[in-house]
């Protein structure tokens, strides 16, 4: 009975592990641990996540060069980088000829995203801040797109940074999010698309829609009225 238990102990405890460090991210454990995370890995990131760089391309980069046509010079803000995918992205499209800043809260996240920004001579089009993302450095209606991928659930005081990134969008300015479609494994942390919904209009925000994008996550698309509006 005493290694019975024993191993029903060790068997919880390692679940507990798992649950906290990698299903969630550290996220129930502080914004310290989630950033001390995202910094043990970011070297591996890459690897581990296994983006789909095509799918990405016509499902975000094209995307948006589509929802803001016909410009093609816009400034973008990616809030929550990483190593820099969206940034990367519209650099590599040749209908983009506009500038992205990216922050990150995760220094060595950043690290990886400069180098590979610098490999493939993007300096022109990609600016890389380290930043909280629950009060962004920017003025209002600063940008003309703002984008935020499978982060919003791992920050600190998601309310505050929706709205942050809700006020630094420019009248007629798109928002591109995500929101987790498997919500079992992170209690009080994921965004159902009503929930968003209403989050979103509260913030003023308007044609949201909710699109099928990959297994774990649907993107959320809303534009700001312009001021005629």
């Amino acid at each position: 009975m005493m290694l019975l238990a024993l191993a029903l102990g060790l068997g919880i405890a390692c679940f507990l592990i798992w649950w906290l460090l990698v299903e969630t991210e550290g996220v129930y454990l502080g914004r310290r641990v989630v950033i001390a995370l995202y910094d043990l890995v970011a070297y591996r990131y890459d690897r581990i996540k296994q983006f789909d760089e095509y799918a990405d391309h016509a499902l975000v980069s094209q995307a948006i060069v589509a929802a803001i046509a016909p410009k093609t010079d816009p400034l973008i803000l990616d809030v929550a980088t990483g190593t820099g995918r969206v940034p990367l992205l519209m650099a590599r499209n040749a209908g983009f000829h506009g500038h992205v800043v990216g922050i990150d809260a995760s220094r060595r996240m950043l690290a990886v995203a400069r180098e590979k920004v610098t490999a493939q001579g993007f300096e022109g089009f990609i600016t890389l801040l380290r930043h909280d993302a629950s009060r962004l450095p920017f003025p209002a209606g600063h940008f003309d797109v703002v984008t935020c991928l499978e982060a919003l659930e791992f920050m600190p005081d998601q309310a505050a940074a929706l709205a942050e990134m809700a006020r630094v969008l420019k009248p007629g300015g798109v928002l591109l999010t995500t929101i987790r479609i498997d919500s079992r494994w992170m209690p009080n942390r994921t965004w159902s698309e009503p929930k968003m919904r209403e989050a979103l209009t509260k913030l003023g925000m308007r044609g949201i829609h909710f699109a099928i994008w990959q297994e774990d996550y649907s993107q959320v698309w809303a534009q700001k009225p312009t001021t005629a509006a």
